[in-house]
């Protein structure tokens, strides 16, 4: 993720994750530590802006790649750093047994 005039552009992540079709959601635990991520992301916001957000909402595993990259934006807004929402979707990255995309 780079930061540009515009906002940092997407992760990578977020388009591998969109290309998952439900099975794929479904194997190991990915849907659970998605979930966590999202809670993470959340409180992360919440800490650094002072505004609290409600529970993130469970609106089905098709919704996930989406909601995951809504609330790094949200968190990048909030005023978390570039560089510790990066290590989380790294971290999630390496959770989800995914390579690290080539730069």
């Amino acid at each position: 993720m780079t930061a540009s005039a515009q906002g940092p552009a997407p992760h990578p992540l977020f388009q591998r994750l969109r290309a998952w079709n439900v099975s794929s959601w479904r194997h190991a635990d990915r849907v659970p530590i998605i979930r966590a991520a999202l809670e993470d992301l959340s409180r992360l916001a919440s800490a650094h802006d002072g505004i609290p957000r409600p529970p993130v909402p469970d609106v089905g595993v098709h919704a996930l790649a989406d909601q995951l990259q809504v609330l790094t934006a949200d968190a990048l807004d909030a005023g978390v750093p570039l560089v510790r929402v990066t290590d989380m979707l790294v971290q999630l990255s390496r959770r989800l047994g995914l390579s690290e995309p080539r730069r």
